[in-house]
């Protein structure tokens, strides 16, 4: 079960019922919710209580703190543009400035500069976490400046089409949504990361001993499934035989560790 548009006010009253219910091991707090769970979790102790991403904080026992970080499939996909923009200028569409949004940007840049030296990105934030006008306004400024490919974490990809450059999407496979205009998605899967959860909670069921949440976030890289790119879709047969190459070598160095991508949550900036 679930609720959708939890904020402010109205998160402990969500939180507690689904607590008191008595019919739940674990309770997924999928925002910024470190303190109304900091609030809830010691009378609860048999519940495991996650929180996910930016603005939380780690807080032990039964309260787990995951993390998507998908900077090396992003790498991935900066590889792609670095070799097949033309212009040599890319652009960055970013939501707020937080570690799991800075860490895609940046680590898309170091993906295309990596096989392009003299790729520029251009980089801005819309300040929200959902506006299309916003993104769309942010793209278009982009490629007013020379930008052919833009890696669009606002999920607005009409001016790509209409366009006629190229989009990268972000999350899912966004080529559902503009076919003609992504060529490729960075995307996540969050199943090593559910997979742990109930691990945690069937040992605490098994064993009684009291939860014990590290202190620190909880995430998985692209070797153990937390992410990676889509498949072309409708672009395979115009992409490069080298640049499939390069992706594909990308990818296997990255599983089998021969290519280490930084973990790089600085704010990234304009070239």
């Amino acid at each position: 079960k679930y609720t959708e548009n939890v904020y402010s006010d109205t998160v402990p009253g969500v939180l507690r019922a689904y607590a008191e219910s008595g019919e739940y091991g674990v309770i997924w707090a999928h925002s910024s919710y470190s303190d109304e769970v900091e609030a809830l979790k010691d009378e609860f102790p048999d519940i495991i209580f996650v929180t996910v991403g930016a603005g939380n904080r780690p807080l032990g026992g039964n309260s787990y703190l995951i993390y998507m970080h998908i900077h090396e499939p992003a790498y991935l996909a900066g590889v792609y543009a670095g070799m097949t923009s033309k212009s040599h200028v890319l652009g960055a569409v970013g939501l707020f400035p937080s570690d799991d949004v800075n860490d895609v940007i940046n680590g898309f840049r170091a993906g295309a500069k990596s096989v392009n030296p003299d790729a520029k990105l251009k980089v801005t934030f819309i300040e929200s976490w959902y506006d299309p006008a916003k993104a769309s306004e942010a793209a278009n400024a982009q490629i007013a400046a020379g930008a052919d490919i833009i890696l669009q974490l606002g999920e607005s990809f009409q001016v790509c089409e209409e366009k006629k450059i190229l989009c990268i999407g972000q999350y899912i496979d966004a080529s559902t949504i503009a076919p003609s205009a992504i060529p490729l998605s960075v995307m996540v899967n969050w199943e090593p990361q559910i997979h742990y959860i109930i691990d945690q909670w069937k040992s605490h069921q098994e064993g009684g001993q009291p939860y014990a949440a590290p202190m620190e976030p909880v995430w998985f890289g692209l070797a153990q499934g937390g992410g990676d790119i889509s498949g072309y879709g409708e672009f395979d047969a115009k992409v490069p035989a080298e640049v499939k190459a390069a992706v594909n070598k990308a990818r296997d160095d990255i599983k089998s560790g021969a290519l280490k991508v930084e973990l790089d949550t600085s704010l990234p900036k304009s070239e």
